[in-house]
């Protein structure tokens, strides 16, 4: 009997979680974004329980309306063919074709389209990084750097400054990188709280909750 009562009690969650993802599948890719980012909608649920002072989002939003947040984020994937090594008093400049991972912070802001886009004006990038990098004669029995560091850049070129575990030097150098918001927009993060740029124009329409 007792078993009896767990498998039903399991399959009510399960029938509960189903129907609340089958209801969020029905949304726009807007409003599946702004859920996962912290953002409560007026006529939903969890609103009322939010204290002012701990939301992030205005309690409106609205499409084609300029917004803005002390930082943006985003996972990024920097490359590069080139660095520059400090050795021995020298600076050693090697090719080398590295890739890796990190996390990107930057300034500027974003727009929310009624086609659930979201268009972002960015500025000035600053992160860390993990770059892995093979010799020029592509080589797989020696790595020719393992990197680890940070970089400052704008647009999808950046200069990387840290410490390369292989040579056992500093290292810098020239690159670029794919941030993962460029090809994915729910990877785009606003770090802080969330605000209009310029206030929204008396025609704008509202995002809502469909």
């Amino acid at each position: 009997m007792k078993i009896a009562w767990v498998f039903i009690l399991n399959l009510f969650i399960f029938i509960n979680t189903s129907q609340g993802q089958d209801s969020l599948n029905d949304k726009s890719l807007t409003v599946k974004y702004l859920i996962k980012r912290g953002y409560f909608f007026r006529d939903s649920a969890g609103y009322a329980s939010i204290p002012s002072n701990q939301k992030k989002w205005p309690d409106k939003l609205y499409y084609n309306t300029v917004y803005t947040s002390k930082f943006l984020g985003s996972p990024t994937v920097p490359f590069n063919f080139t660095k520059i090594e400090y050795v021995d008093g020298e600076f050693l400049v090697s090719p080398t074709l590295s890739l890796g991972y990190g996390y990107t912070w930057f300034t500027g802001d974003f727009i929310f389209n009624e086609y659930d886009k979201i268009i972002v004006n960015p500025g000035v990038f600053f992160g860390a990084v993990g770059n892995v990098g093979l010799q020029s004669n592509f080589s797989f029995s020696r790595l020719g750097n393992f990197f680890l560091g940070g970089f400052i850049g704008i647009g999808s070129f950046s200069l990387f400054a840290g410490y390369d575990f292989v040579s056992l030097s500093p290292t810098i150098g020239l690159g670029g990188r794919l941030d993962l918001y460029t090809i994915k927009q729910d990877y785009l993060n606003p770090i802080g709280s969330v605000k209009e740029l310029r206030k929204h124009k008396s025609f704008a329409f509202p995002i809502t909750y469909e």
